[in-house]
C-alpha cells in the first residue's frame, strides 16, 4: 500500500527502489473532499533512492477526477497528471544545510515508515483547481444571473468601483470639451 519500512528502503543504497501501482482512491478522496463526484483509478509510477541520509521520492501520478463546476455545479472531468518530489529524513540529519529539496518530511521514530500513499492523496487534492468550469462555460464566459442579481467578474467590479469614485462635479466637466 505504498508504505515502506525505513530498514527495507536502506537496503537499496546503490540503486533506486522502483514501484508501479494502480490504486483505487475514490473512497479516501471523497472522505477528505466531499465535493468529488467520482475518482478514476490512479496510475502511480515512481522510485525511492537514498541520498545523504534522505530518501528521495520521485512519483508520477496520473488520474481523472469528476468535480462540480464552480459556476453551475455541472460535473466536470479533470485530468490530473503531475509529479511528486519529496525527501524523507531517515537519519535525522540537520536539514537546514540542505536546500536541494523544498519538502523534507521527518520520519517518526516510533513508526519508521515512508508513507507515499498519504502523499499521493494529499497531492491529488492539492492539484484540483479552485476554479473548475465546463467547456461551454469556458467558451461562453457567461456569468450566472437571476432575478435582480448577476455575478460580475473582478475586472467589472473594479471598473464599477472606479466609476463610483468619480466626483460628480468633475463628471459634469468631462463632456465640456467633446467637440
Amino acid at each position: 500500500m505504498l508504505n515502506w519500512d525505513v530498514q527495507e528502503v536502506r537496503k537499496y543504497k546503490d540503486k533506486p527502489f522502483d514501484f508501479k501501482e494502480k490504486l483505487d482512491l475514490a473512497k479516501e478522496l471523497k472522505e477528505r473532499y466531499p465535493d468529488i463526484i467520482d475518482a478514476k483509478e490512479v496510475d502511480i509510477d515512481g522510485n525511492l533512492f537514498n541520498d545523504r541520509g534522505l530518501v528521495i521520492s520521485d512519483v508520477k501520478v496520473n488520474t481523472k477526477v469528476v468535480v462540480p463546476s464552480t459556476r453551475s455545479l455541472e460535473p466536470v472531468e479533470l485530468k490530473l497528471n503531475f509529479r511528486i518530489n519529496e525527501a524523507y529524513n531517515i537519519d535525522n540529519i540537520d536539514t537546514e544545510e540542505i536546500d536541494d529539496y523544498s519538502i523534507i518530511i521527518p520520519i517518526d521514530e516510533d513508526n519508521p515508515t515512508i508513507n507515499v500513499y498519504e502523499s499521493i492523496i494529499d497531492n491529488i487534492l492539492l492539484n484540483i483547481p479552485t476554479q473548475v468550469l465546463t467547456e461551454k462555460e469556458k467558451q461562453d464566459d457567461v456569468m450566472p444571473s437571476g432575478k435582480n442579481w448577476t455575478v460580475i467578474s473582478e475586472d467589472e467590479f473594479n471598473q464599477q468601483k472606479e466609476e463610483e469614485h468619480v466626483n460628480p462635479e468633475f463628471a459634469k466637466l468631462k463632456n465640456l470639451f467633446k467637440e
